[in-house]
């Protein structure tokens, strides 16, 4: 029999190659080797304009990154990934690959450019892809080039993941995580976070902000009447009456009890106090009614905070003035604001 130089026959040798041909060829995971030969063009263009912050050449000079992206040759992609992206074949997933190309992935790419020159094997990112036909993925990405092709990239290893399930539920859990169980609006956390970032897109932008406290008024009375069920009741009632009474782009929070923290973004407090009057005005009308047939009448007191306004630099300190007014409207009868 044949024997190669290793002392493997060359059926073995063969049978081989043919076995690793198939696991590639049906791996579960996309998939593909690339030729990035054309990144030694790249390095060298690098070192004659003597670069040194390699991102942020890139990121100022897209058409290069976007030449040297459509000299990369895909030399073998498996199934997986010509399933991920919906092509039929390996010509027709690298002729339109830049159709799969968001905002985020382009700059995924210039990171992962930067990485092999400077050196690295390996690369790893988060980011969303879209098929051939538009569909957005989730895809982690793994790059690696083999040792010995360290210096000429002539032979690189591409893995992506589709996570979109994955990401999903993340994201489903996370939202879960802000937001209070009864009345499904943001919780006291949550809704205290939204109010910092408010406060810092306010400052960078130089706009108005405005929030308010609001409260039941002798909400402790009707909790005490009728019990802490039907109290509950009444709460995700009002938690939907605000919520309606309100823009698209204002931000609803039980902040605790029977308070609630509205933010409106871009408003001044004398728009903030129309919508606030529209509120109130929701309430007076509204009547509860009581499993027995009892009406119940509920009104409401709320404190306003407008930013920017002398001393106030953070969201505890705009929480804090907006209770002080709600404590006001509290003091001077209720049903006030």
């Amino acid at each position: 029999m044949t024997k190669s130089l290793s002392g493997k026959s060359l059926f073995a040798k063969a049978y081989q190659e043919e076995k690793f041909q198939w696991l590639f060829e049906f791996l579960p995971i996309a998939m593909w080797e690339e030729d990035m030969s054309v990144l030694v063009k790249l390095k060298r263009h690098l070192e004659e304009k003597s670069v040194v912050n390699i991102r942020n050449y890139l990121s100022t000079n897209s058409e290069l990154v976007k030449k040297i992206f459509r000299n990369i040759k895909v030399l073998y992609v498996n199934r997986a990934a010509l399933q991920l992206y919906g092509a039929r074949s390996k010509e027709e997933l690298q002729a339109n690959f830049g159709k799969t190309f968001t905002k985020v992935a382009f700059d995924i790419l210039i990171d992962e450019f930067a990485s092999l020159l400077e050196g690295k094997q390996t690369f790893e990112a988060e980011f969303k892809s879209r098929t051939l036909a538009g569909r957005s993925r989730d895809v982690l990405l793994k790059v690696s080039v083999p040792e010995r092709y360290q210096g000429s990239f002539a032979r690189v290893i591409v893995i992506l993941q589709d996570i979109t399930d994955r990401k999903k539920l993340e994201r489903s859990l996370r939202k879960r995580a802000q937001l209070d169980g009864l009345t499904n609006l943001l919780n006291h956390s949550a809704i205290t976070q939204r109010l910092e970032e408010e406060i810092s897109r306010a400052k960078r932008y130089h706009l108005n902000l405005s929030c308010f406290m609001t409260d039941l008024d002798h909400f402790k009375v009707i909790n005490d009447k009728f019990g802490h069920q039907w109290g509950d009741r009444i709460l995700k009632q009002v938690a939907l009456l605000i919520r309606k009474s309100l823009r698209r782009v204002d931000i609803v929070g039980r902040y605790g009890g029977d308070e609630f923290l509205i933010i409106l973004p871009e408003t001044k407090p004398e728009s903030a106090k129309v919508a606030a009057m529209r509120i109130k005005e929701v309430f007076e009308s509204k009547v509860f009614k009581h499993r027995k047939g009892k009406p119940v009448k509920i009104t409401i007191s709320i404190g306003i905070c407008g930013y920017p306004a002398p001393g106030l630099k953070e969201a505890q300190g705009m929480i804090s003035r907006a209770d002080q007014a709600l404590y006001q409207a509290k003091k001077e009868g209720r049903n006030q604001i």
